[in-house]
């Protein structure tokens, strides 16, 4: 499957410049908003078999979020190492998909990353 990277909650600049950098790679986008907390991961990549929920998700993600699909680790580095060079701020909450979160709902690949990230640097969740 081609690669594809979904997006949530990004500045706009930095939006702007990730899709010039991904166009450039030949690499498909699509931006998760608020309303698609609640639906799974294979719905969001557009997966045969996964179909819309009706599920409402109270919690509001504020973190910017990125997920990339059907990467190598190598070719995940090299674009990590392009948005470097490119001065795109570090943006700590990504995940790559795996058998396992495909059938997460966004909000729990969110939460379980941002619970990781918050053990990683011993930071407490902000309210």
């Amino acid at each position: 499957m081609k690669e594809k990277v979904l997006f949530y909650n990004l500045d706009e600049n930095v939006k702007q410049a990730i899709l010039t950098i991904l166009k450039q790679l030949d690499v498909e986008t699509k931006e998760i908003y608020q309303e698609d907390a609640s639906q799974q991961m294979g719905y969001l990549l557009d997966l045969s078999g996964y179909k819309r929920n009706n599920n409402k998700s109270d919690n509001h993600l504020v973190e910017p979020f990125l997920f990339f699909a059907y990467f190598t680790m190598e070719q995940l580095d090299i674009v990590l190492e392009v948005f470097k060079q490119a001065n795109i701020p570090y943006i700590p909450y990504k995940a790559m998909l795996t058998n396992d979160n495909v059938v997460y709902t966004f909000e729990q690949l969110y939460t379980n990353v941002e619970n990781e990230y918050l053990q990683l640097t011993n930071k407490e969740k902000s309210n």
